[in-house]
């Protein structure tokens, strides 16, 4: 007995799913997240932690506009962090920067809500000797994954229903073979099985949010280290998930809202191959926006929060940290939720345009 449109709420972490059956054996195996090869950790900032113990960059470069845990996974006693700029569109603007690149140094370059990154800035790097570090965390169905990268991290349950996992992939002649990875801490990963249990059955039944506290709880206590994803994940990824079917509906999802809320979308189309995240809106007044669509029982994330962790000279970076939000458009819900979440932006955004006559 599935919750109506109406009184479901939009968003949020997912849900374990209900039966585990052969589904990517109908399918190519053309998602690159598949293959032996590949590092299978508890979660993508271990993945990041991994591969600088792996290469010994003398430097990180990270971009100005990214998720605060990222930064978490680089020891700074060890590596010397540097940033380079991202601007409110989520450009690249200048690549002076790359002429300090020095050999070896690792250059993490984000796939921004399922969008593919600067083929130029990843040729000028790889010219420079650097490393490129595709995150593809926000991109785990899109196709152009990996072509100008020499390493991709994805991190699945942004995406689908596991409790655990991130993804390393090499695409370059550095491999994994000799990586050793211990259990992740019992504790923790209860939790987080606890966590996506409790969200499909809240999805199902109504019910307490214990799913959020949890998953509050153990978000906040995520382990960073040589940690291997969980059984259970690795079978729901190659068996629990119709991953054409996901890509389809989401794709349906964001044509909805980009016809719908054109005036406000960062990216109204979508391009060729991508499989988005959700749907990044920017507002002046985002965050008076988001509390009015809390009412609704919908719930948009910020990518990201970046307060007291970006150095304030990145100026455009904090103007769109402070404007944007992502509204949900993802494989649970369909054309009606679509809808219901357009009804409620725009009554928000007449009543906004009101207050301000």
């Amino acid at each position: 007995m599935n919750l109506n449109s109406d009184n479901k709420i939009i968003g949020g972490m997912f849900g374990l799913p209900e039966t585990v059956e052969p589904k990517v054996a109908t399918e190519p195996h053309q998602w690159k997240f598949i293959d032996d090869s590949n590092l299978l950790l508890a979660n993508g900032r271990s993945g990041i932690m991994v591969l600088i113990d792996r290469l010994a960059p003398a430097s990180v470069w990270m971009p100005s506009y990214l998720c605060p845990t990222m930064i978490e996974a680089v020891d700074q006693k060890k590596t010397n962090l540097r940033f380079y700029e991202v601007d409110y569109n989520l450009h690249i603007l200048s690549t002076d920067w790359v002429d300090q690149i020095q050999t070896g140094d690792l250059v993490a370059l984000i796939d921004y809500f399922g969008l593919p990154l600067s083929s130029k800035v990843a040729g000028l790097v790889k010219g420079h000797g650097g490393y490129i570090l595709e995150d593809a965390c926000q991109a785990f169905l899109s196709e152009h994954v990996g072509q100008y990268s020499d390493f991709v991290l994805f991190s699945p349950r942004k995406t689908i229903g596991v409790p655990d996992g991130g993804i390393l992939v090499s695409c370059c002649n550095v491999k994994f073979d000799n990586i050793k990875l211990e259990t992740a801490p019992l504790v923790w990963w209860l939790k987080m099985l606890e966590a996506t249990i409790n969200r499909r059955e809240f999805d199902q039944y109504g019910g307490d949010r214990r799913w959020y506290r949890l998953f509050q709880e153990t978000d906040a206590a995520t382990p960073i280290g040589y940690f291997a994803m969980s059984d259970l994940s690795r079978k729901l990824l190659l068996n629990g998930f119709e991953y054409k079917k996901i890509c389809r509906r989401r794709i349906e999802n964001y044509s909805i809202l980009a016809h719908n809320l054109e005036d406000i979308a960062m990216f109204p189309i979508l391009p060729e191959g991508t499989i988005p995240l959700g749907f990044p809106i920017r507002h002046p007044r985002r965050d008076q926006i988001r509390i009015n669509l809390f009412q609704e029982q919908i719930y948009p994330p910020v990518h990201w929060l970046i307060d007291g962790v970006m150095p304030m000279e990145f100026s455009e970076s904090y103007r769109l940290a402070g404007q944007v939000m992502t509204l949900p458009c993802d494989q649970r819900y369909g054309s009606e939720d679509m809808h219901r979440m357009v009804s409620s932006v725009l009554k928000t955004l007449n009543n906004e345009r009101g207050n301000l006559q």
